[in-house]
This record gives structure tokens, C-alpha cells and sequence, in this order.
């Protein structure tokens, strides 16, 4: 397999990479193990429903990313921990999904030329999206996947393509979600599953959900570098989890508890969550941890 750029329709063939399409609605990074692929699942049920996608059609979406992740994890790898970065876009009204691992990568070409020349999860990946790209090498594997959302528009053709920068291997979750009326059902999508496996209650989980609203509504009003992007890393720990929100610009931190008060109810950061510490962070900004402990 050869490194650099390509790209790829479902049947394989290539075509010259095109210019156009904006930039990631949701962006993931975080650990390649096995019980994360369902918070990717996850956070694309949560677009899915927010973009008001046929469920049969969504279903087959989660399928061919869970193929992907779940190839990433198990052969990206060896005897040591590594990155899973996940993005997610709407372009050229098409959702386009890429997952990106940084060690070995998945190997679709048969060392000793025997078998087809896909295995079979790039297969039915290349079967249930519309246009299908891979391109790796010792900078790892990024698989790409596009789902045609209004067949009017003729959309460029995918283009894969590697970056070549380092990162280290991330300590949690870290979702990075744009503005706009997706990142509710995103955010509260993951969180929710956070909150299962963490064994909270139901009557807790649900204050876990309207948490996440609360931030997914009012963090990137005050992001550090202006974005308007909510920026959160999820801590899993033995009583629960904390929420990290930031780099946030200074006293972004306070104002944004204050963003989630209600008329006689109070802020609900406050009220439903265990403690709220604000951190110091590099280059003069700063960031809110809010911790959500189970109450059984």
C-alpha cells in the first residue's frame, strides 16, 4: 500500500483529487481499544439523528464506521497504546467520515498474494458507502467514507491524504465539535454511554445528559482561540467521569456556568454536577472541569 494520496470510489478506482467542501462538523481523538469504538458509534447516531437521516441508511453509516475503527484497533498497533482520530463532516451534501490510526495500519493487500484483494471489513465498508478511499504507510492508515445525502449535487471526488504530524498518544476522549445544532446530539449521545458504563443511575444519567446540552450550547462561545468550537475531554474515573471544557479565553470559564442558569432554577452546571474547578492551561487560557460522580 502505497503512502501519500488517493482517492477511491466504492469499486476502487481512482480518480484527481478535486478542491472544494468545508471543514469537520465533529472531530475525535482518543485511545485505540475496543470499548471506544462504541462512543464513535455513538457520536455518529447522534449527527445521524441530527441531520435527520433515514434510520435504515444511519444503520448502515454505523456499521461501516464501526468496521473501520474496529480494524484500526486491532491491527494499528502492536504491544503498545496509540491514537484513534475520528472526523466527521458534511460536504457537498455528503457526510463524509474518516478514521485515521497512526502505527501499522490496516493491510488490504494480501502479503503472500493469496485471498481478495480487500479483507472482508474493508469490503463491506466499500459496499455500504457511496465512495470508498484508503492511503497509508509508516505514517499509518486513514480510511475515508462518503454518504451521499442529496443525490442533485455532484460532489469532487473524495480525496485521502495523509498528514505526516506527530501526536501523542491521547490520555481520554477529546471531541472537538463546530457550531451548530449537531453538537447537543453528539455530545449527548457519548456522554450518555459514558454515564451507562460508568453504572449511573437512571435519574443520574439523565442530569448527565442535560449537562452535556448545557456545554454543548455555551462552550464555544468562549473558546480560547476563537473558533466558536466546543472543545471537551472526558476523564473516566472509578466514582464516574469529569468533563473538561477548553482551552477557554480567561473568566471563560465562570461565564460559562453562568450561560447554563435558568429562571428560578439556577445554573444548572451548579446544580447538577459535583464539583467545578477551573484550570490553568497553556498560552494564557484556561479550562473548566466539571465532575459527574455517581450518587447510588
Amino acid at each position: 500500500m502505497s503512502e501519500g494520496t488517493s482517492t477511491s470510489t466504492a469499486t476502487g478506482s481512482t480518480s484527481p483529487p478535486a478542491a472544494g467542501g468545508g471543514g469537520p462538523d465533529v472531530r475525535f481523538s482518543l485511545p485505540a481499544v475496543p470499548a471506544n469504538v462504541a462512543l464513535v458509534r455513538q457520536a455518529l447516531a447522534g449527527l445521524a439523528d441530527s441531520l435527520r437521516i433515514d434510520p435504515a441508511r444511519a444503520a448502515d453509516m454505523k456499521i461501516a464506521i464501526t468496521e473501520a475503527c474496529t480494524n484500526a484497533v486491532v491491527h494499528a498497533y502492536e504491544n503498545h497504546d496509540g491514537p484513534l482520530d475520528v472526523a466527521m463532516s458534511v460536504e457537498h451534501d455528503r457526510l463524509v467520515v474518516s478514521v485515521r490510526d497512526r502505527g501499522h495500519g490496516l493491510r488490504p493487500l494480501p502479503s503472500e498474494g493469496d485471498g481478495p484483494p480487500l479483507g472482508f471489513g474493508l469490503a463491506l465498508i466499500a459496499s455500504l458507502s457511496d465512495e470508498f478511499g484508503i492511503a497509508g504507510g509508516r505514517h499509518g492508515t486513514e480510511v475515508k467514507m462518503a454518504f451521499d445525502l442529496d443525490l442533485e449535487e455532484e460532489a469532487p471526488p473524495l480525496l485521502v491524504q495523509l498528514s505526516r504530524d506527530a501526536v501523542a498518544p491521547p490520555q481520554g476522549v477529546a471531541l472537538t465539535l463546530a457550531p451548530g445544532d449537531h453538537s447537543a446530539a453528539v455530545l449527548g449521545r457519548v456522554v450518555s454511554l459514558v454515564a451507562a458504563r460508568a453504572d449511573f443511575s437512571i435519574d443520574r444519567l439523565s442530569d448527565a445528559q442535560i449537562v452535556s446540552d448545557a456545554i454543548a450550547g455555551a462552550a464555544g462561545a468562549h473558546a480560547f482561540d476563537g473558533s466558536g468550537n466546543a472543545q471537551i475531554a472526558i476523564d473516566e474515573h472509578e466514582q464516574g467521569f469529569d468533563l473538561l471544557i477548553g482551552p477557554l479565553v480567561l473568566g471563560g470559564a465562570q461565564q460559562l456556568v453562568r450561560d447554563t442558569e435558568l429562571p428560578g432554577l439556577g445554573c444548572l452546571l451548579e446544580r447538577l454536577t459535583d464539583e467545578l474547578d477551573v484550570e490553568a492551561v497553556a498560552d494564557g487560557g484556561e479550562r473548566l472541569r466539571a465532575r459527574l460522580a455517581s450518587r447510588a
